[in-house]
């Protein structure tokens, strides 16, 4: 009875059947678990188990050990084991336990493990760096960006001090100290070993107490974002310049403003300049490079209601794509890395009733002059990095020297901007469509340049008629350049001919010119053509018998007249073998 008892209380269920399938013995632990009902010594354990092992338990006389089971939405670990008499299997013994907790606990385990396994993977796959140290400031993990930062294996520096790493030079200043100090978020700028800059936070972790448990830092490099800063603040100052530079040019400008012209097609686009001067509307000043569309655009504002208010330029080509748009409609605080914090205004909110002028308009972006036409039309901006609208009022004045329709054939520039743009057209014939003005325009430059330099010289008729013929291809730029070539490089009072340059002289095409410059005896002509001509190819050749070669003579005749002319005796010593 004692045995009986002792079976009836054992904590797993245990069950015994015959070599038939029939339940010979069945604790209280096995009926809870299986949950049966009734008499159950003497019933078929088919009946009660459907699907269990220890039937192939019968008939192998294998036993099946730690076989799982779901009995009524418990799980139930079961082993089977074969009962032998005389070698022959006489019954199978059962033992059954609920293992539901267990293997919830396993399966909240196994995906522990999995879940720190992917936040490993997290954590070593950050671009950023994420180092964590305990509340007295000793390494407990780094990730792998820690180690490209300082090029020190994470293994190599968890457990020890961030002091003894900063004594490395791993790292410097060490942010963790602070925080211990501090207990607050810090934030600083570190230098690596390698001299990289990088930008560190550090976050502490407190307990229920309130005392330091960990320290969790990410750090981020900035090296290439600190590079930019600075190159943008070097970009900031240059362009300071430029503007202090173009202000003072632009006084200058206005004070010279005036269009000096004698051609009746000059004086009809003045004529029209002076028209649409009175009034606000948008100009599309067209004309090839050189010809004076920024001074016809300057011209119409002075003679507007808008001359005493700015006139601003902007050369839509000369401005970098990256920059242009901040220039052009300003940006707000904080826009950009390396803004200004109070912001800056845009060219259109400095010009205020004024007017800009868009110099070479069709280098303008695509992008930007969506955003063009949006000022345009409703008169309103908004800047770089700003959500409110400011009012525009400044007058629009563009130029080109492009063929605008051909562009927008292109997809290069936007129709519907070029018809905004497009509402007074002047088209600025180039110079050598209107020759009557070249007199009077180097007449103009040379009084101007006299004056500047403090001398005094004059254009020879000669030399007039050949810049009268001259085709000007820079147009009013390149005369006026030219005029200041002769004005500072010419040593005699009279600009000659033979001082102009040889695309100048040759512009016909001819390759051999010789001017008369006065009246005098066919003698005394021929005897300075001599010298003159010898002289150049002394300078020229140094040899004679290249000098013969050149101007189709012996050299003996070089030579002689040489000598006659006294050529050899006014120039510097030439070897005796380069004469000969």
């Amino acid at each position: 009875m004692q045995l009986e008892a002792g079976f009836q209380e054992l904590y797993h269920g245990v069950m015994l059947v015959d070599s038939n399938g029939s339940i010979v013995a069945c604790n209280k632990a096995a009926n809870e678990l299986l949950n049966i009902d009734g008499q159950v010594i003497g019933r078929q354990a088919r009946e009660l188990l459907p699907d269990s092992t220890m039937y192939k338990v019968l008939e192998t006389g294998t036993p099946v050990i730690n076989n799982k089971v779901d009995i009524g939405g418990k799980v139930i670990l079961s082993n089977h084991k074969p009962i032998f008499e005389e070698s022959r299997i006489a019954g199978v013994i059962t033992s059954f336990q609920d293992i539901t907790d267990l293997d919830s606990v396993a399966q909240e385990l196994e995906a522990t493990k999995k879940l720190n396994t992917e936040m490993e993977a997290v954590f070593n796959s950050s671009y950023d760096e994420i180092y964590v140290t305990d509340g007295e400031g000793y390494t407990l993990r780094v990730n792998k960006a820690g180690e490209r930062f300082y090029g020190m294996k994470a293994e190599e520096m968890i457990g020890k001090h961030v002091s003894e790493l900063e004594e490395l030079g791993l790292f410097s200043p060490s942010i963790t100290p602070q925080v211990l100090r501090t207990k607050k978020r810090t934030t600083l700028i570190q230098t690596t070993k390698k001299g990289q800059k990088i930008i560190v936070t550090a976050n502490p972790v407190f307990d229920e107490k309130g005392q330091i448990i960990r320290v969790v830092t990410n750090s981020r490099d900035i090296t290439e974002l600190s590079n930019l800063r600075q190159r943008l603040e070097d970009t900031e100052k240059l362009m300071d310049n430029y503007r202090s530079e173009i202000a003072k040019l632009r006084k200058e400008r206005m004070k010279t403003s005036e269009i000096i012209s004698k051609s009746s097609i000059m004086q009809q686009i003045l004529a029209l300049a002076e028209k649409v001067a009175g009034v606000d509307s948008t100009v599309l000043i067209e004309g090839e490079s050189g010809v004076g569309k920024g001074v016809v655009a300057l011209n119409i504002h002075q003679l507007s209601k808008r001359s005493e208010f700015p006139f601003i330029t902007i050369n839509c080509g000369a401005i970098p794509e990256n920059l242009i748009e901040s220039e052009l409609f300003g940006y707000d605080g904080g826009a950009f890395t390396g803004a200004k914090k109070e912001g800056k205004k845009g060219l259109f909110e400095v010009a205020g009733n004024g007017t800009v002028f868009l110099d070479e308009i069709s280098e303008l972006p695509l992008n930007l002059q969506v955003k063009l036409l949006h000022v345009i039309q409703d008169r309103k901006l908004r800047r770089v990095g700003g959500n409110e609208f400011i009012d525009v009022n400044a007058r629009i004045l563009a130029a080109t020297n492009r063929n605008i329709p051909r562009l927008i054939k292109e997809r290069k520039f936007r129709e519907d901007l070029y018809y905004r743009l497009n509402v007074v057209p002047l088209i600025v014939p180039p110079l050598r469509h209107r020759k009557e003005d070249i007199p009077v325009l180097i007449e103009h430059f040379l009084d101007a340049f006299l004056e500047k330099y403090d001398l005094h010289k004059i254009i020879a008729s000669e030399t007039m008629e050949l810049l009268m013929n001259y085709h000007w291809p820079g147009n009013v730029r390149e005369l006026e350049n030219l005029v200041e070539r002769v004005v500072v490089t010419v040593d005699t009072l009279e600009v000659l001919p033979i001082h102009l340059p040889d695309y100048i002289l040759h512009a016909d095409g001819s390759k051999e010119k010789i001017f008369v410059l006065d009246i005098c005896s066919l003698k005394n002509a021929t005897e300075e053509l001599e010298r003159q001509l010898l002289n150049k190819a002394f300078i020229k050749f140094h040899n004679t018998y290249r000098m013969a070669d050149a101007l189709e003579v012996n050299q003996s005749t070089v030579v002689r007249k040489m000598h006659r002319y006294g050529i050899l005796k006014n120039k510097l010593p030439v070897p005796a073998n380069q004469l000969e």
